[in-house]
Order: structure tokens, then C-alpha cells, then sequence
């Protein structure tokens, strides 16, 4: 059991303080444009890029991956992670060209890793079975550890499945990276058009914090959204990949109203994380910041 350990739905807040399992603690930025977003510390910081909701096929998408092309040609770029919805269309092995391998076929070529999650359009044909090959997934729930970043996949579709619970609970316990990021499509928290999913919060978000991981990233809803830390975990909804935009709105009961948010252009985010330091820059496919953040991790 980590230092950290509290209770499940019992976790402390730890938003702007050190915790005794790694202290990471978010700076309290609302999106400036002041900070560059990259991470500062000893040794190559490694990159991630993060898309959601965005295998629509159009030109929408074909414009971020054009603009996810450029930004990677000068950034460090290490893994593509997808936050699911990776194929519309006919979800189909005869749409993956369109969704797929003609806008973004360039991030197998450049040695990237990539890590994808199943979104609700994924799962439509066949459970996805074809999908998961198409990204290399070892199944619907999976770990992978990229330079100092452990990622643990989930299959939010079935949340209440007790063996993917289980397994969340083993690796999250077992991981001794200095960040852990856990990654699914319906969103814990989320004051867009689908809203937070109690199942979700009940089944996982105990878990999550219990074992220190400290970010979650998620889709479903086409915006962007990041909260404040919530029992010390920031969770963000990266869903304006390239379908039609969802406003921010009202929030669900229990559901705090986030403290950057972005419904009205295309984007991605971008992470970079050394062992000291994970921060993020969400950026509009125009090339303007939407949003910045910096997780310190204390000793």
C-alpha cells in the first residue's frame, strides 16, 4: 500500500501542497499564455501529445494532425496518446484510412508510441476488436510506461467491470513511476454536454487517488476542460479533436466548475514530463495557447 494511502472517497486535498507519495501539486494557472508549458528538471523531458474524439475523417482533422505534424518537428515527442473516439464513420476497418492512416499515419513512421483508449464509437463494431489492432492495444486495459510516465488505459465503457477494477487497483499499486496518468473516454468530471459519470467516480476516482496517480485525461465531451485538483488528482477533458464542438456549460451536482475551458476552436494537448515536473500546454489548432498547467513533484 502507498504512503498516501487514505480511504477510498476519503482521500485528502492536496491542491496546492506536497503529498507523501511524490507531492504533486498544480499551480493554480487558469491558462495563461506566459509560461512556455515544458517541463523543467534533470534530464530529456519526454512528450506527450494527447488527442480526443477526433477520427471524424474531415478536413477538421486534417488540419490537427497537420498542426500536431508541426508542433512535434520542434518538440519532444515520445507517445500519442488518444483519449478514444478514434474512428466515426462506419467504425469500421474500412474507414480506418480515412480516420486514421492518411492524417496521421506520420506518427507510426516517427517512432512514437501509441497509446489509444476505446471511446464509445470504437466499441460499435465487433467491441472495437479491429481498432485495438490497428493501434498495437494489448486489450481494452492495458499499462504502458513511457520515460517517467506510467499510463493505465481504461475501457470506460464498462466501468463496472470488477475485473478491470481489479487490475486498475494491482498496477496502480505495483507502479513506482514518478507520474502516473490514467486515461479513458467518458469523463469522471464534466460540465459539457455529457456531464461527469457517477460510475465512473464510483468504481475508479476512490482508486485513482488511494494509489497517487495525479492526472486523468478523458474525452467524450468535444471541448476542453481542466479542473482543479480534486482529492489531489487533476482531471482534464481533452475531446476537441475534430468533431462538432460541445459548449461548456452547467455543471452536474457535485461537479466543480473547471478552471480553464475552451468550446469554441479545435485542439490538442501536449505534455512534457521529466521526474520533477509534468506540465501541459492544450493548444488551438490555430496555434494559439488555450491553456497551460505545471505538476511539481516535491521530495
Amino acid at each position: 500500500m502507498p504512503s498516501c494511502f487514505a480511504p477510498i472517497g476519503m482521500c485528502l486535498v492536496w491542491a496546492l501542497a506536497a503529498t507523501s507519495c511524490g507531492g504533486a501539486s498544480a499551480n493554480a494557472n487558469t491558462g495563461s499564455t506566459g509560461s512556455t508549458g515544458l517541463a523543467q528538471g534533470t534530464g530529456h523531458p519526454f512528450g506527450f501529445v494527447v488527442v480526443g474524439d477526433f477520427g471524424k475523417g474531415n478536413s477538421d482533422e486534417t488540419t490537427l494532425a497537420t498542426r500536431v505534424h508541426t508542433f512535434t518537428d520542434s518538440h519532444p515527442f515520445d507517445a500519442f496518446v488518444t483519449v478514444g473516439d478514434n474512428v466515426y464513420g462506419t467504425e469500421s476497418p474500412s474507414f480506418f484510412p480515412k480516420a486514421w492512416t492518411r492524417p496521421f499515419g506520420w506518427v507510426e513512421q516517427s517512432g512514437a508510441a501509441i497509446v489509444a483508449s476505446l471511446g464509445n464509437h470504437d466499441v460499435q463494431n465487433d467491441g472495437g476488436v479491429a481498432e485495438m489492432a490497428l493501434f498495437g492495444m494489448p486489450g481494452r486495459y492495458y499499462e504502458r510506461q513511457v520515460g517517467p510516465v506510467d499510463l493505465f488505459v481504461l475501457d470506460a465503457n464498462d466501468p463496472s467491470d470488477p475485473a478491470q477494477r481489479a487490475w486498475l487497483q494491482g498496477t496502480l499499486a505495483a507502479s513506482k513511476a514518478p507520474w502516473k496518468v490514467v486515461v479513458f473516454h467518458q469523463p469522471a468530471y464534466s460540465c459539457g454536454l455529457h456531464g461527469s459519470r457517477p460510475e465512473v467516480q464510483k468504481q475508479w476516482t476512490g482508486l485513482i487517488c488511494t494509489y497517487c496517480a495525479k492526472l486523468v485525461l478523458n474525452g467524450h465531451d468535444h471541448d476542453y476542460q481542466r479542473f482543479a485538483p480534486i482529492e489531489g488528482v487533476t482531471y482534464i477533458v481533452d475531446g476537441g479533436g475534430a468533431a462538432r464542438l460541445y459548449p461548456v456549460g452547467d455543471c452536474p451536482s457535485g461537479t466543480p466548475a473547471p478552471v480553464a475551458h475552451n468550446d469554441a476552436i479545435h485542439e490538442f494537448l501536449y505534455l512534457s514530463a521529466t521526474p520533477q515536473q509534468l506540465s501541459g500546454q492544450a493548444l488551438a489548432v490555430d496555434g494559439s495557447v488555450i491553456d497551460t498547467f505545471v505538476l511539481d513533484a516535491k521530495s
